[in-house]
């Protein structure tokens, strides 16, 4: 038994309805008779009439704020820590004339490694920190959240974040409804 069948619109509803989602009659005191086992076409027809509450979440709702507060945090550090690592890049070339010939090679190429790594993802994170609220930041927002997992360091601050981001009412924020 996978749904309870409207006697007033034969609507297959789920089981964990108390109305019927297309005429609104009580679904509470029916008898074992309604409970059916329906193809999956008819089950998802079920679902989409019960999801048509979640299109009605505000667009401008506290968890949806709260959500994007969090995440300019999360991209503003990180575009810091960017910004740090490419300073750090250019001060170990700059050391390097002070070093022996191996040692300075060496440091050249940690240096050029931390620039090239450190400037892209910088900017990028500046510019995902200034970028408005629009259904394509949202998708946006997913990509520099999955930067973030790549590091076991930043798991424990993206992966609420990441929870919190595919919320209903994070979406409804950003208008993807």
């Amino acid at each position: 038994m996978n749904g309870l069948r409207c006697p007033k619109c034969n609507l297959v509803n789920l089981l964990t309805a108390e109305n019927c989602h297309r005429c609104g009659n009580t679904l509470k005191d029916l008898p074992q008779t309604a409970q059916v086992s329906v193809p999956i076409e008819e089950t998802f027809q079920a679902q989409a009439f019960s999801t048509g509450t979640l299109n009605n979440i505000p667009q401008d709702n506290e968890l949806g704020k709260k959500t994007f507060f969090w995440y300019r945090v999360y991209v503003g550090f990180m575009a810091t820590l960017y910004l740090i690592v490419s300073v750090f890049g250019a001060i170990v070339i700059y050391a390097s004339q002070y070093t022996n010939i191996y040692e300075a090679s060496e440091l050249i190429i940690n240096g050029i490694v931390c620039l090239v790594v450190g400037i892209p993802f910088a900017i990028a994170f500046a510019i995902a920190l200034l970028l408005p609220r629009k259904p394509w930041n949202w998708i946006v927002g997913i990509v520099f959240i999955a930067i973030g997992l790549t590091s076991c360091c930043f798991m424990p601050a993206t992966i609420p974040l990441l929870i919190f981001w595919l919320k209903p009412e994070t979406k409804a924020f950003f208008g993807r409804n």
